[in-house]
């Protein structure tokens, strides 16, 4: 890991920020602000309605509709495999 070095000489607080910025602000861009959450609450619903032996190990829910469900669905080929 390389040290980052701030100026913490300079009076305007941006010379302060972490280098990253607000991280919290760049993940809440990813998502689209209409994205469909309740998606989320559905999946959540089904696991707890299926039977203890048949619930997955591993689910995915992405309202964002990036793509990642695919790599995800690949991952999960790979494990069973």
């Amino acid at each position: 890991m390389h040290a980052v070095e701030l100026d913490i000489t300079s009076e305007d607080p941006a010379d302060a920020a972490p280098p990253m910025g607000n991280p919290g602000k760049r993940l809440a861009a990813l998502i689209p602000s209409d994205a469909e959450v309740t998606g989320i609450a559905k999946a959540v619903a089904s696991l707890v309605s299926m039977a203890d032996d048949t619930r997955s190990q591993r689910t995915h829910t992405n309202p964002s509709r990036d793509g990642s469900e695919t790599v995800s669905a690949v991952v999960e080929r790979l494990l069973v495999d």
